[in-house]
């Protein structure tokens, strides 16, 4: 069975592959470029032991052994990103064998070139907003007269900063998504995290993927350093991460067989 990482194109050399890590998700297993015409597969031999329809299953329900595997093949991917365009593959995209995956190849030539033409000379940057609510009650207050009136006043006081403060998250998060797109190819709005997934201080209220060409990263980062300054004190924090495969922007990539 072969496993595969990435499709990639513009690998430096015909298709060499010294950029690619010496193993890949299977210990020991090294990881080779497959060419197909002006493209080629990041791809690593593994056993049906262990990846066949039988087996992975079971083995995905175990969470060391999928988490190992999950961060070889974005290993794998990390190693492509500044040498070549990469079309990264789903975690477990697999093929029964080289012949399976030419003809997939050859299936899908056509929408894989269409995918690299849009992402050639360009990187996957990721941007998470984070935002800390003021509070919604009042703090208590002593009791006497006229502390229940107070307290009421001072809850309606409470429920009024935090509504204004949720309409300039609202703001704040629609402006940075816009501006950050404005200057990227292609961006998304990924599905916010709960916090015991980010853990992260405050909410998650942007978690944006943007996919920016090379020459523009110095203006677009710029941008981020703008809306830093223009919401430091709104309580909105910004968290960048990448460049990165472009996960986001790859389209359906293969079906494995």
């Amino acid at each position: 069975m072969l496993y595969v990482y990435a499709i990639t194109a513009d690998h430096p050399g015909p298709h060499d592959a010294g950029s690619l890590p010496g193993e890949g998700i299977v210990p020991g297993a090294p990881v080779r470029l497959l060419p197909f015409g002006d493209l080629a597969a990041a791809v690593s031999p593994v056993s049906a032991v262990d990846f066949g329809p039988e087996a992975l299953p079971a083995r995905l329900q175990d969470v060391d052994w999928t988490g190992q595997r999950v961060l070889a093949h974005q290993r794998v991917v990390d190693s492509l990103v500044d040498v070549a365009t990469v079309l990264p593959m789903k975690f477990c995209t697999l093929f029964s064998g080289a012949a399976a995956l030419r003809a997939a190849l050859a299936d899908n030539r056509a929408a894989l070139e269409a995918t690299v033409v849009r992402l050639r000379g360009a990187r996957e940057w990721g941007v998470k907003l984070f935002w800390e609510a003021p509070p919604a009650e009042p703090a208590p207050v002593e009791r006497g007269p006229g502390a229940g009136a107070a307290f009421f006043q001072r809850k309606r006081d409470a429920q009024r900063l935090r509504a204004e403060a949720e309409a300039a998250l609202a703001h704040g998060v629609a402006e940075s998504h816009r501006r950050l797109a404005a200057r990227a190819r292609a961006a998304v709005a990924n599905p916010v995290q709960p916090a015991a997934v980010h853990r992260r201080r405050g909410e998650m209220a942007l978690n944006g993927a943007y996919l920016v060409p090379r020459a523009d990263e110095a203006a677009w980062r710029e941008s981020l350093a703008e809306l830093e300054r223009t919401y430091a004190g709104a309580g909105i924090r910004y968290e960048l991460t990448g460049p990165w495969g472009p996960y986001n922007f790859t389209g359906g990539g293969l079906a494995g067989s």
